[in-house]
């Protein structure tokens, strides 16, 4: 008798491997697919321009018939913000709690899906049938309320994907992580825990959401002048601490920033916000109030360009700039990527006078995601039979496996996966099998797709080396004028070298027109001639960009 086929689950994580940002995960069995997130990562210096990057969902589309459901562990944008772009392509119900629907439903405000979506709210320890699958949604606390994790349930068997989580026995808003319930599956037998690795390198519990009451206390007590806090516009729970400290100052609160300003109103219509109107003052108002009597929020945490922060900073901001004996109060961390831009705003901020509280100081900003003791904890408590460590980059989930091996899981059963890798499961085997063909899917103004990568290697030798542009104008075979040079970004250590590089290209231009060598084949020459040249000259790797009018 030929033996049963084994059960076996796919799990494709499309995104959020190896990286910050960008988390989605396709869940598969029979003929059910259920997503997991949808994110987007934000650019790096290395992709000047990109506005962000958003997962290939080519697979998805691919298998779309099959998918039952997107569920949506907590409303930041790495695992929210591509849920319109993917809406475009297909059509599903999306689950998730009242905050994070709200949430992406302000999103889809600014990219109308082609039909209208399907909301299913769900609570902590609601229990969904999804196709094939069974899925319990589980409390965990996190930097933003309504958070989950999950027990997916196959006759496979079970398998735990935490969220983004941490445990904090004193959180602001009182929603503990359900210690109580992963333990309870722990017991029954967990056959995979795919867990949270941001904090993995980092000793000891992460400090509670509590302890910043203090700290902001302190502050607002020596401050005498304006106070700036700085913030994710997605933190509920710090936005409304700073509420509770201003009032308590007797300040008024400003807030600046588009997403700030959205993200407050969804969530005080929900109910995730208590605020008293009568301690709130409208940007164009702020004015009318002396300096110690209110509280700017703003956004601007990453150093972003276009915050309200960075604006303030250089003067580009259309109500306030930063002075002397102003207060910041960066209370975030920064991501991975970002610190360049973070530390140009804050050295920025202290040349013109303020006072800077940044991350440096541990009891101004704690994050929203365990440490070893608590990744530690929740493998001891659910017991998996595999472990896969998952969101962060590779270095995170390094530490993060050998975590679970110093607490017995064996090495063989963890599988630290890259995205795009096809994963099977099943009772007795956790491996890879394949990998998918990713692209790079990048959001550039209105254009979406992968972009060449000669563009982003052209912005980014333009931002680094600047460019030089050279104006040939040929008629008769011959050259009309002198060639014209442009330079930008370029610095021009002599005209002599441009006076040079003129007769040079005048030169060898002639020389190439008489030997009737193609404009294309004359383009390509004289870019490696004046390349070497300013490279010899200058050490300047400079764009060269040749151009031909034929009259």
């Amino acid at each position: 008798m030929k033996e049963k086929e084994e059960k076996k689950i796919k799990i494709i994580p499309i995104g959020g491997l190896g990286a910050i940002g960008k988390n989605i995960t396709l869940f598969e069995y029979k003929d059910d697919i259920i997503i997991v997130d949808c994110g987007i990562m934000f650019p790096s210096y290395e992709t000047p321009g990109i506005d962000f990057i958003i997962p290939d969902f080519s697979y998805i589309v691919k298998n779309k018939d099959k998918i039952r459901a997107i569920i949506i562990t907590h409303g930041h944008e790495d695992h929210i913000g591509a849920i319109p772009f993917l809406l475009q392509k297909i059509n599903a119900p999306i689950y998730a709690t009242k905050l994070t629907i709200g949430l992406i439903q302000s999103r889809l405000l600014e990219r109308p899906p082609k039909s209208k979506p399907v909301y299913r709210e769900i609570k902590p320890r609601d229990v969904e049938k999804i196709g094939v699958f069974t899925i319990e949604f589980i409390r965990v606390t996190h930097s933003i309320v309504d958070s989950i994790g999950l027990a997916i349930k196959t006759d496979v068997g079970v398998i735990i994907h935490t969220g983004d989580f941490k445990i904090d026995f004193s959180p602001v808003d009182g929603d503990i992580t359900d210690i109580h319930r992963f333990s309870e599956y722990g017991e029954k037998g967990v056959l995979l825990l795919m867990s949270d690795s941001t904090n993995a390198e980092r000793q000891g519990f992460t400090q509670s959401e509590s302890i910043i009451d203090n700290k902001l206390i302190d502050i607002f007590s020596s401050s005498k002048g304006r106070i700036i806090i700085v913030t994710f516009a997605s933190n509920i729970n710090r936005i409304q601490q700073v509420l509770d400290v201003s009032r308590r100052f007797n300040r008024k609160v400003v807030l600046s920033g588009y997403s700030l300003l959205k993200n407050v109103e969804i969530s005080k219509t929900l109910g995730y916000l208590n605020i008293n109107e009568d301690m709130m003052v409208n940007v164009d108002d702020a004015h009318k109030f002396q300096n110690k009597k209110f509280v700017i929020i703003g956004t601007g945490s990453q150093g972003e360009p276009m915050s309200a922060i960075y604006r303030m900073a250089n003067g580009t901001h259309r109500n306030f700039t930063i002075e002397k004996g102003d207060t910041v109060i960066i209370t975030a961390s920064v991501i991975p990527g970002n610190e360049r831009l973070v530390t140009n705003v804050i050295n920025l901020l202290m040349k013109l006078g303020a006072e800077v509280y940044y991350d440096r100081d541990s009891d101004i900003h704690v994050s929203g995601h365990g440490s070893a003791k608590e990744l530690k904890l929740m493998i001891s408590i659910t017991k998996p039979k595999f472990f896969m460590p998952i969101h962060g980059e590779y270095k995170h989930m390094k530490a993060h496996a050998k975590i679970a091996e110093l607490l017995k899981v064996r090495s063989n059963s963890i599988l630290i996966a890259s995205s795009g890798d096809v994963l099977e499961l099943s009772k007795k085997s956790f491996v890879k099998t394949k990998s998918l063909n990713l692209s790079q899917i990048y959001v550039d103004g209105n254009e979406i797709g992968n972009v060449d990568s000669s563009v982003i290697k052209d912005r980014q030798l333009m931002s680094t080396e600047g460019i030089l542009i050279v104006t040939l104008i040929i008629g008769e075979g011959m050259l009309i004028n002198e060639p014209r040079i442009i330079t930008k970004g370029f610095i021009e250590y002599s005209t002599k070298i441009i006076d040079y590089l003129k007769k040079e290209i005048l030169n060898w231009t002639n020389k190439m027109l008489s030997e009737k060598i193609s404009y294309g084949n004359i383009e390509m020459e004289l870019k490696k001639d004046i390349k070497k040249y300013i490279f010899k000259n200058s050490k300047r790797n400079t764009l060269i960009e040749i151009q031909i009018i034929e009259i």
